[in-house]
């Protein structure tokens, strides 16, 4: 008796393995890596971290102050003088460069002014698409630094530039945004942004490595030091003049520092 064989669930059988090879990974599969070269807490610091605070006011992912109000993404902050040495920015996952601008100027927004970004906040930067409608956003890199091109894939770690001064910024360091299906997200969290401040909850985007090298510190001190000069505050800290001296000469000196986070009431 001849065998009737159903050819269409036959063939779709046969595909199985190659449909599950091209579905797109699941936004919770995509584990990040630090996406800039640095020490955190030695030669690098988190300035702000993606605003968790609903609403008015801001809080970071673990409720402290190192965050503004509508705040999108992680900002690793570096000295001045280690951004004109070069600190590269790498990819923090697999995927296609949907976009990059290069060609602004590295200076501060309290020199240029807000008009002069006017709509290229970001600065020079680079955006990814990854897997499952995940994309990460990279800003205020150095002038002439960017070395990849719209539509080239790349893989974790692979440099994309360096660390600069442009767009909307009044000191050197990498903005890392992360968005999933358009929605801006903590790479802490896996969280929203603005739908709450603990960082217990959620599922990180991390790998395990990149997260035990970025402990959080909520104070310290960013910059410090004694002048016999005034200072100008809008250049001091991005490479203006800054005569500092531990003894000074004379009866009249400055002090002058900045420090990173804050402690209620102070």
């Amino acid at each position: 008796m001849p065998v009737k064989v159903n050819y269409r669930f036959a063939i779709l059988c046969a595909l199985v393995p190659y449909l599950v090879l091209a579905m797109p990974l699941a936004a919770d599969a995509l584990l990040l890596e630090k996406p800039i070269v640095c020490e955190q807490g030695v030669d690098c610091f988190i300035q702000n971290y993606v605003d968790a605070e609903p609403g008015p006011g801001y809080a970071d992912d673990y409720c402290g102050s190192l965050s503004y109000d509508k705040h999108k993404g992680v900002d690793f902050r570096v000295p001045f003088t280690m951004m004109q040495e070069g600190v590269e920015v790498e990819a923090a996952a697999p995927g296609i460069v949907r976009g990059v601008r290069d060609g602004m100027e590295d200076v501060s927004i309290r020199q240029g002014g807000v008009e002069s970004i006017k709509n290229r906040e970001c600065g020079n930067g680079v955006v990814i698409s990854h897997a499952d409608g995940v994309e990460t956003q990279y800003c205020h890199m150095r002038k002439g630094s960017i070395r990849v091109k719209a539509g080239e894939k790349v893989a974790t770690g692979q440099p994309l530039g360096l660390v600069g001064l442009s767009g909307d910024t009044e000191f050197p360091h990498l903005h890392f945004e992360v968005r999933v299906h358009g929605k801006t997200v903590s790479p802490f969290t896996g969280k929203d942004m603005e739908s709450g401040c603990s960082a217990q909850e959620g599922k990180t985007l991390w790998s395990e490595k990149a997260l035990k090298s970025m402990p959080y510190t909520p104070t310290g001190a960013l910059d410090a030091g004694f002048s016999i000069e005034q200072p100008d505050i809008n250049t001091v800290f991005v490479g203006g003049k800054k005569k500092v001296v531990f003894f000074s000469p004379v009866a009249a000196s400055a002090f002058l520092g900045r420090l990173l986070g804050r402690a209620e009431g102070r």
